[in-house]
């Protein structure tokens, strides 16, 4: 159960998967039957708050396909051979799916998404590591493989330095905000002479982890310096913003946040990804998701990571 337990924190990225294969390619094409690209998403870290890595691999969604459970649960690639090599030494993920585990376990991995157990008819896959063997170490070079359908993918990255954030603080929003509500602030001292990327996530209670709408930056304009910055509260893809409140938590509430180290390849990524959802509408240019997938689409990328628990003050 404890190993089982520890794989499930793995799964709280897929939705992001989601988000990913309707997005990297938002044109008309002239044929909607061309050979279908291996989309990969996966991670792997480094620290006290670590989740074990994993790799999620699916296939790109046709542009005129119907887009319902049952495609989703289609997208999926089976019987993969996904290997992670470093330091001369190679470990094979296996596959994991959501029809694998008992219900009580299920029922545990949906509510991290915050989904109703009725209301879920797809059935989400992975590759991990069950032996825990793999461990992320800052510094090390991390090379990824995969076999699948006749085609093989790669890619390389290196968990970085971590930087923590120094302290964390509530203010209110304006003169004119409610009592109940607050924006939250952190200090960080980057340091100088090293380029640096950064991503963050929160959640509140037992909800599922959300990052920002911009939920990435680089230190290109404060290099070594201190400072203050807000970190907004996340949301769920698609939700009703209301301007009054983005952004906010509620005094009391328990909040945790993730705060993430990456790499340049991870950080080019998720800057394209959220810069085009940001700017999709009708008279929206399109923005190519970089990647560092050969061979194929996606993001392999490493981090380290530090959790915060706090209660709005």
């Amino acid at each position: 159960m404890k190993q089982v337990s520890a794989i499930l924190t793995a799964y709280l990225g897929i939705l992001s998967l989601l988000l990913f294969t309707g997005c990297e390619q938002p044109f008309l094409p002239e044929t909607d039957d061309a050979f279908p690209d291996l989309v990969v998403e996966g991670y792997i870290e480094a620290g006290p708050d670590a989740r074990p890595p994993y790799v999620i691999l699916t296939r790109t969604q046709p542009f005129y396909g119907v887009f319902d459970s049952e495609s989703l649960s289609g997208l999926f690639v089976h019987d993969a051979r996904v290997e992670v090599k470093s330091q001369n030494a190679t470990f094979v993920l296996q596959e994991v799916c959501l029809t694998d585990l008992n219900p009580e376990i299920a029922q545990l991995l949906l509510s991290q998404f915050g989904i109703a157990e009725d209301s879920i008819a797809v059935d989400f896959c992975i590759y991990t590591d069950l032996s825990l063997a793999l461990k992320g170490e800052i510094g090390l070079t991390y090379d990824l493989f995969i076999e699948a359908e006749g085609r093989v993918l790669s890619a390389r990255t290196i968990i970085p330095e971590h930087v923590p954030i120094d302290s964390f603080r509530f203010v209110s929003p304006s003169a004119s905000a409610p009592d109940s509500l607050k924006e939250l602030r952190g200090w960080l001292t980057d340091p100088a002479g090293q380029p640096n990327y950064y991503r963050f996530m929160t959640r509140v209670g037992k909800a599922p982890w959300y990052p920002g709408l911009n939920s990435v930056v680089n230190d290109r304009f404060f290099d070594g310096g201190s400072f203050e910055f807000p970190i907004p509260k996340g949301e769920p893809i698609g939700a009703d913003i209301d301007p009054a409140t983005f952004g906010l938590f509620t005094l009391k509430d328990t909040l945790e946040v993730r705060w993430l180290s990456i790499d340049v390849q991870q950080y080019d990524f998720w800057n394209t990804l959220e810069f085009n959802t940001i700017n999709q509408g009708p008279f929206s240019s399109y923005t190519r998701i970089d990647g560092n997938i050969e061979g194929g689409l996606g993001v392999w990328g490493g981090m380290s990571v530090s959790s915060y628990q706090l209660i709005v003050e």
